[in-house]
């Protein structure tokens, strides 16, 4: 299973960056491997149980892929899992304060596959944590956008 651990600082307070992130449907707005994200639960409130499908792109394919939101504490931890007869995967986000009003984002990302997939998981792991660091960076990059659009409203 490929496991990494993403560190940002963002000029967001922590309610509105995990809002942001809780919210999957921004995922294609910052993750350069994910091409289409949208809610699939009619209720479009932010709560545990909430689902969204994302494509994710790995090289030539994309693969279909539904997150549900596990734990919603606003400003505070996210949890997303997806769960697929050939994959598992869960992004762990937490959040904290920064002394300059922004926040400290910390997210653990695993990815693995199930099955003989399995065996792929070293090959796996390289890749993953190329493509986490730029996801982190383009989230990076969206959350001090918003954070800009909000300053100058």
């Amino acid at each position: 299973m490929a496991t990494t651990t993403v560190r940002r600082r963002v000029p967001l307070q922590p309610d509105r960056a995990a809002e942001l992130i809780a919210d999957f449907t921004t995922s294609d707005r910052w993750d350069p491997a994910i091409t289409n994200a949208h809610r699939l639960d009619e209720d479009h409130g932010l709560h545990v149980g909430a689902r969204f499908r994302v494509d994710y792109r790995a090289g030539m394919v994309t693969l279909p892929l539904v997150y549900e939101l596990i734990v919603y504490e606003p400003g505070e931890h996210v949890v997303l899992e997806s769960r697929g007869r050939l994959h598992y995967g869960r992004d762990d986000v937490r959040f904290k304060p920064a002394d300059d009003g922004g926040t400290l984002v910390e997210w653990r990302a695993t990815f693995g596959l199930r099955g003989p997939g399995r065996l792929l998981d070293p090959v796996l792991s390289v890749g993953f944590r190329r493509v986490a660091a730029k996801a982190g960076d383009s989230l990076e990059t969206f959350l001090t956008e918003v954070a800009r659009q909000q300053a100058g409203s």
